[in-house]
Formats: structure tokens, C-alpha cells, sequence
């Protein structure tokens, strides 16, 4: 059996890895369209802030070491311009050499994952405007900043990157401005809406939020960005521009092939990764998934899905017919952190508006406590804001932000977001870590959870 991969990136590498364990017969192969396969995309902003060393490699696994520690045969640089599921066809643009030729494979598993969405304003593709999506965009603004005299770094949109970018900025020593309609971070990706610590945290760095969006970038004669003209009229001078928008999927491919794509514009699949092509899977940030705890199919551009829904593509493309009914893909809780400027946002689940949205009568409860016991001066405020349904109790989401002890006691909130706990369950049945320097005797989600049972009813 010959297996064809087409993406790399988190999703692609780990599909491959899996289908060769399940299958170690079959040819496995795997096309990307770039340079790397495996990059810790994450760590780009801590990279470019200096908190890593400069020699730090972000490469996860290189295309020599996946085939000789996998035995998937790798094609970096060929991009893969037509699938043709009927005649089990693959058409590969070799990109080095100008060459293109036809493949033929029993299987397919899609990854061609999730690009930067761009802002679509005139000026944008001026020298100094960048988006932050691989190694190559890294080592671009890398270049940008030792050879340019950046000093005021304009950041289009608050979320999670673009507010890790404004600390990486800040942390190289020069001014950042971050223009989001929200007129505050994280509005629009992790939820926040119980806390303003963040927004604070990052006003006492010094990196104003502006309710503005961009409506033009501008350019100096020799086309280096000088400034970014806003909706109120405003122009903000600058040297370079980070654009973080978010993302959409990869979907051309897909689409040309005649895959079925879901309503939110990604690749419709089923529990097991099956696309509306019997020899096709899909999987990583160019499929839609469930979400607890509504079950609506969503995109979820997060590495951990990627890798998650990858291994159960894999173990269907690879394994028999009898074998696949088991490897099913459940609906995920949507967990994620951020850290910056000091303080800690965890978030599971629905927020209180996504809930409402999804048709849940629910309810938000805030509190905040203590990271640890109080007799300890290093004790720091956690706000937590728990999301439930009324009448149930059941616990539709969470999120907690604080200066310590915030991000990582989200993960408590998984499997009863999953699960469909209550908050009963958390006040009552839950045994959290109590110990002076790390907690304390009752945890900030136990007091929430307490609080929710009268708010909930």
C-alpha cells in the first residue's frame, strides 16, 4: 500500500509517524510544500523576544531524521497541486527544480493545515509587514529587526500571538502599539472576560490597546513601511507591522478535488478523520472538529488538535476496514494558555457569550481568590469565572487569570467540560492539592464552583 501525507507542520509528520506504526509495510510519503516539516511554532515570539538563545533550533524533526528514525520518505519543497481521489492520483510540483509529475497512491491523508489570514488593506505588502506563521517568517523578522532601525512596532489584533509579539517587542526594547477592535487582548481567542488583570499588566508595560482597526499601511519611498493609517483616521507611525489575525484553512486543494467543506470553510470530516472521498482523510488546522460540550464542528488551529486528530486519520488510512470502527475521534475542550507581562490566562470550554450563542441558558459566576495560602506574601489574585447551565449545573466552561497558579489549574476543567460534569462535582466530589506554598485549603475553582451552585440553581 502506497500512503500519501500532504502537509507538514504538526499534523502532516504525525500522521505519517502513526501510519507507519500501524502499517509498517506500507510506503508511506510524505509532500511539503516548504523548506521544514516539524516546527515548534509556539516558541517563535520567545525566540524573537530574546528569552531563547539565538542558536535555538525550533525545528521538532528534520526531514533526514524522520526517514531515518520513521522510515516515512520525506519530499521538502514540492507542493502538491491537484488530488484526484477517483484516479488515485496525486500531481507534485517539484519547486526547486520547476519539474512537475503524477503520483499514484491507494490512500491520502490531507494536512495542508492553516495560513496566516492577511488584513487586505492598500500598502500591505510593503517591506516591514509581517505575519507570524513558520520558520520562514521567523528568520524574516529576525533579519528585519537586526538590519532595520525599528524603534515602534505596530501589532494588528490582541490575541494570544499578537500579545506574546507585543512582549517579545517590549522585551528587545522597543515601543509596541496593538490595534484591536475589542479595544482590549485576548477578546477574541482565549476568553478573559471575568478579569482585566492582563489588560492591565499590559498598560503598565507600556503597549497601549487601540479599539482601531487598519485601514492602510503606508510606505516610505523605497518601500519600507512608515505608518498605519487606522478606521478613526488616526496615523500611527511606525517601522514594521506584525499582522495577527488569526488563520483559515488551507482548503484550495480540498476543494478542487470535490472534498466536502464545512460551514466555518474547513474540510468536512467525520469521527474517524473520513472526508466525503472514500480513499481520503484529513486532519490538523484544515478540518472542522467537535467541541464539548455542544458537539458543533469547529476549525481549532491548535497544535495539540492537530496532533490528536492526525494519529486518528492515520490509524484509519492505514489500518484495515475491520479495524477502523475503533479509532474515533472525541469531541475536544478546547483548553489553552497564554503568558505575558506576568500574568497567566487559562481557558476551557465556552465562554459565557459562546454558550449563550450555542443556545445553552447559562450562567457566569466570578470570583477571585488566592494562588496559595495567604500567609505567604507571595500569594498573588486569581480571578475565576466558571460558565454553566442553569437548572443542571452542568459546567459548559472556565477561565482563570492571575499572575501565578492560573494557567495549568484550567486543566482541572477538561474532563468535566468533556465529561459533563457539575459544579456540584467540582465543589463536592473534586480532591484538589492543598499545601501552603502551592494552595490554598480551599482552591480558587472550588470556591467558584460553590458560588455557581446558588448562581446555577
Amino acid at each position: 500500500m502506497r500512503l500519501a501525507i500532504i502537509g507538514g507542520l504538526a499534523a502532516g509528520p504525525a500522521a505519517a509517524a502513526e501510519a507507519k506504526r500501524r502499517a509498517p509495510d506500507a510506503e508511506v510519503v510524505l509532500f511539503e510544500q516548504g523548506p521544514h516539516i516539524s516546527v515548534g511554532t509556539c516558541e517563535i515570539p520567545y525566540l524573537l523576544g530574546g528569552h531563547l538563545e539565538p542558536e535555538t533550533t525550533l525545528q521538532v524533526l528534520t526531514p533526514e531524521a524522520m526517514e531515518r528514525t520513521r522510515g516515512v520518505t520525506v519530499h521538502v519543497r514540492h507542493r502538491v497541486t491537484a488530488l484526484d481521489p477517483r484516479r488515485s492520483r496525486l500531481t507534485v510540483e517539484a519547486l526547486d527544480y520547476g519539474s512537475t509529475r503524477e503520483e499514484a497512491f491507494d490512500r491520502f491523508i490531507l494536512a495542508t493545515g492553516a495560513r496566516a489570514r492577511r488584513l487586505g488593506v492598500e500598502g500591505e505588502d510593503a517591506a516591514g509587514v509581517f505575519t507570524v506563521r513558520d520558520l520562514v517568517d521567523t528568520h524574516a523578522i529576525q533579519r528585519w529587526l537586526d538590519t532595520q532601525p525599528v524603534r515602534h512596532v505596530v501589532i494588528v489584533g490582541g490575541g494570544y500571538i499578537g500579545l506574546e509579539m507585543a512582549e517579545a517587542m517590549r522585551s528587545r526594547g522597543l515601543r509596541a502599539s496593538i490595534l484591536d477592535p475589542n479595544g482590549r487582548v485576548l477578546g477574541s481567542t482565549v476568553a478573559c472576560e471575568a478579569s482585566d488583570l492582563m489588560d492591565r499588566a499590559v498598560a503598565e508595560a507600556g503597549v497601549p490597546v487601540r479599539a482601531e482597526r487598519a485601514t492602510e499601511i503606508l510606505a516610505e519611498d523605497d518601500g519600507r513601511v512608515r505608518a498605519v493609517r487606522t478606521d478613526r483616521g488616526e496615523l500611527i507611525g511606525c517601522q514594521m507591522v506584525i499582522v495577527s489575525v488569526g488563520v483559515e484553512p488551507r482548503t484550495e486543494l480540498a476543494a478542487a478535488a470535490g472534498l466536502r467543506l464545512g460551514d466555518m470553510g474547513g474540510v468536512a470530516v467525520d469521527d474517524q478523520m473520513h472526508t466525503s472521498a472514500r480513499s481520503v482523510w484529513a486532519c490538523g488546522d484544515v478540518v472542522q472538529i467537535p467541541r464539548a460540550p455542544d458537539g458543533r464542528r469547529v476549525l481549532w488551529p491548535l497544535a495539540t488538535m492537530a496532533r490528536r486528530t492526525a494519529r486518528v486519520a492515520a490509524r484509519n488510512a492505514a489500518g484495515s476496514a475491520s479495524t477502523r470502527s475503533a479509532d474515533r475521534f472525541r469531541p475536544f475542550a478546547g483548553a489553552v494558555g497564554v503568558r505575558a507581562f506576568g500574568v497567566e490566562v487559562g481557558s476551557v470550554g465556552l465562554s459565557l457569550s459562546r454558550a449563550l450563542d450555542a443556545g445553552f441558558d447559562a450562567v457566569a459566576t466570578d470570583v477571585r481568590h488566592v494562588s496559595r495560602t495567604r500567609a505567604f506574601p507571595e500569594a498573588a489574585p486569581i480571578d475565576v469565572r466558571l460558565v454553566s447551565e442553569r437548572g443542571s449545573g452542568r459546567i459548559l466552561g472556565g477561565q482563570l487569570v492571575g499572575r501565578e497558579g492560573a494557567a495549568l489549574r484550567a486543566n482541572v476543567l477538561v474532563p468535566l467540560v468533556i465529561g459533563g460534569g457539575t459544579v456540584r462535582d467540582l465543589a463536592e466530589d473534586f480532591d484538589l492539592i492543598y499545601n501552603p506554598p502551592l494552595g490554598p485549603a480551599v482552591d480558587p475553582l472550588k470556591v467558584a464552583a460553590s458560588q455557581a451552585m446558588r448562581d446555577a440553581g
